[in-house]
């Protein structure tokens, strides 16, 4: 769940965009504040206390999230914890945006390998000052997360429905393709692969934007007897109202070695409630 190299790009350029090269250039040292905020916002994610982390970002970032239990939905759903953090480099990006890279080990939940694991990684986090205070904005991230944890079979192949993670403009879905009989099965997920959400049925995005969309899946997965793919697939949403959802999502098309036609797999529906 955690930030993606490429939206940490363009948002330091829309900064530095915004700021210009003069401000840049003659750019503060960092307010002890700002990497105070960002301390004690990753400090609460470590106890864990998502609450207390929630009361630490932006007005703006808590309007995105909508509310706590949204916010704390993310680390539910991913099993993400931060072990052990250490602040290792402040970049004052403006007099108002700091970038405080965070080295830190954390555990979740490897869907591919359904066990808990832990990484070491050094994350960007984003102390702004607004209304007089501190506050961090973490970049690209969705506003809640539900882990179903379904599945279904079909077409020789079972599709488990590991993740659901909501963006303004889209739902990004984690799962996984098992093969579990004798036979290869092909499985193209972008193409005709639908989900039937607010009594709407939209298609999957299938562009041939990466990492916005997966690359293996755009491609098409082969998967062999007793092997599996773990990818994700991207629907639009059609309405951001933070409401009980049912959610019902069909994958194809899948084939089969040697079958005359493809099938395709139907998961839920899928009780998708407020947190």
């Amino acid at each position: 769940m955690r930030s993606a190299a490429l939206a940490v790009v363009a948002f330091i350029t829309l900064v530095g965009c915004l700021v210009g090269p003069a401000a840049a250039a003659s750019a503060p040292t960092p307010d002890p504040g700002a990497v105070d905020a960002v301390k004690r916002y990753v400090t609460a994610l470590e106890k864990p206390d998502a609450d207390a982390a929630y009361r630490l970002l932006t007005p703006a970032q808590q309007h995105y999230f909508g509310n706590a239990r949204n916010f704390a939905s993310n680390y539910t759903a991913t099993r993400y914890r931060i072990v052990d953090f250490t602040v290792a480099k402040v970049t004052v990006r403006s007099a108002a945006i700091v970038e405080v890279d965070v080295a830190q080990t954390s555990s979740f939940f490897d869907i591919a390998n359904e066990k808990t694991s832990t990484a070491q990684v050094t994350e960007p986090y984003f102390a702004l000052r607004a209304n007089g205070a501190w506050g961090v904005k973490e970049i690209y991230v969705p506003w809640k997360s539900y882990a179903p944890n379904a599945q279904a079979s079909g077409g020789g192949i079972t599709v488990i429905v590991d993740r659901i993670e909501f963006f303004d403009h889209r739902m990004r879905v984690y799962c996984t393709l098992r093969d579990l009989g004798s036979k290869a099965v092909q499985v193209l997920p972008l193409l005709r692969s639908t989900m039937t959400i607010a009594g709407k049925t939209v298609a999957a995005l299938d562009t041939a934007d990466f990492p916005l969309n997966d690359e293996q899946f755009f491609e098409g997965a082969r998967v062999y007897p007793m092997h599996q793919a773990v990818g994700y697939i991207n629907f639009p949403l059609p309405s951001r109202t933070d409401t009980a959802l049912k959610a019902t999502i069909t994958i194809g098309p899948v084939v089969a070695d040697g079958a005359s036609q493809p099938a395709f797999v139907t998961i839920g529906p899928l009780d998708l409630r407020p947190w």
